[in-house]
């Protein structure tokens, strides 16, 4: 896809016209969803973080919507996490990186057309690599204390991020697969490819 179509893209989701009640209540859906995932952890960081299926409808958004509705559903989540159990919030910008902000840059799923298996996992490390930036920034600015002596700080916040963000965009991509296919069987076209 150009980088025209894809402007053209963001600038269609991002008129309002275009949301209808089909993408609202899919958003919705995709909220509760994902907060419900997020409440069945297979294992919990001590700083926060966590290896969970929360990914998967916000994901899910983004490859059949495009990249607005993908940041507005995440975002949207990153919001209701902070009310719900298993918050970690030590000051308020950190949660703004590592709740709202973050969930919100998974929306960057949906610049990749997905075609197959591959540019599925394109899709999933887009959105898990830009979600990882603002884990990363909230590490490096205040984690770092708990980082060893012998290790540089930036390589502490990074190493803590991905030790939870990699198995879960694994995990995320392994069940994706199977629920897109089953989605464009249901639903044909349902999957965006390269509008």
């Amino acid at each position: 896809m150009s980088l025209l179509g894809l402007s053209n893209r963001l600038r269609d989701h991002a008129d309002p016209r275009h949301w209808d009640v089909s993408l609202i209540a899919e958003l919705a859906v995709a909220i509760g969803l994902a907060a419900a995932l997020g409440q069945l952890r297979v294992f919990t960081m001590p700083q926060g973080g966590s290896v969970s299926l929360e990914m998967l409808p916000i994901l899910i958004v983004a490859i059949r919507r495009g990249v607005v509705p993908g940041v507005v559903a995440g975002g949207l989540y990153g919001l209701l996490q902070l009310v719900l159990p298993g918050a970690f919030i030590f000051h308020w910008a950190q949660a703004a990186l590592d709740y709202p902000l973050a969930y919100a840059a998974l929306g960057a799923a949906g610049a990749v057309g997905v075609r197959g298996w591959k540019t599925l996992v394109g899709a999933v490390a887009v959105g898990s690599a830009a979600r990882l930036v603002f884990h990363f920034l909230s590490g490096l600015l205040f984690f770092t204390t708990y980082a060893p002596s012998w290790e540089w700080p930036w390589l502490y916040a990074l190493t803590y991020n991905l030790l939870f963000l990699v198995p879960e965009a694994a995990i995320t991509g392994v069940v994706l697969w199977p629920i897109l296919k089953a989605l464009d069987v249901a639903l044909p076209g349902a999957v965006r490819a390269t509008r």
